[in-house]
């Protein structure tokens, strides 16, 4: 019986973080670790795949360091009006502001990017879900003083450390409200985190990204 129970536990363990009925994955960082594109700005994230009572996650640990992990998408904004991640920060980087570059630094960050970003023109409309310590009420929205057509939406601060939390978005109507026009097709999802502003210590996981189906 105790070998048994073992078995079932170590199922449980590996079942990755991914949709329920009636929903789609369109990005689970954890099970993409290996061929999702990878954003290394400043230093290198160590980015791992870890158990977690949600299943299999990612880890995303900065070292001075500032990367992220996106894979590529094509979905029409009809199909954004359902969106949910699960993610949790254990611990977040007392003195960040992100509406200041100088302290600019995310316990984690979930980035809708619509349009392709390319050297030449790296700012498309983009909205960034955003877990910090700017001391600001969840569901804010900041401009970035980075890229003209970036927008922050603070979902969770310093309150929230250390416990999983669940998001559900209608993208498409942040962005109607955001930018006061309908959305173009979604091209990116990414997370991210760093601490290469303030040096403090930060680290998070990141489940899937899922929509309610049809998308």
């Amino acid at each position: 019986m105790r070998a048994r129970w073992l078995a079932v536990v170590l199922v449980i363990a590996i079942i990755p973080v991914g949709a329920q009925a009636g929903e789609r994955v369109l990005f689970d960082p954890a099970s993409m670790l290996g061929t999702a594109e990878r954003m290394d700005f400043v230093g290198r994230n160590i980015f791992a795949a870890e158990p977690s009572e949600k299943g299999i996650v990612l880890r995303s640990t900065p070292h001075r360091s500032a990367s992220g992990l996106y894979e590529g998408v094509d979905l029409p904004a009809q199909s954004l009006t359902n969106i949910s991640w699960g993610w949790r920060v254990d611990q977040l980087q007392a003195h960040a502001d992100i509406r200041e570059l100088a302290t600019e630094d995310f316990g984690a960050a979930v980035f809708f990017i619509f349009g392709e970003p390319t050297l030449f023109n790296r700012d498309v409309p983009t909205i960034a879900y955003v877990w910090s310590a700017t001391p600001v009420a969840n569901a804010t929205v900041l401009r970035s003083k980075r890229f003209a057509s970036l927008r922050f939406v603070q979902l969770r601060g310093r309150g929230d450390v250390g416990g999983w939390h669940i998001e559900e978005r209608n993208v498409a109507a942040d962005f109607r409200a955001i930018f006061g026009k309908e959305p173009p097709s979604l091209r990116k999802i990414a997370v991210f985190n760093d601490n290469d502003q303030t040096g403090e210590p930060t680290s998070a996981l990141f489940g899937s990204v899922v929509c309610e189906t049809p998308c």
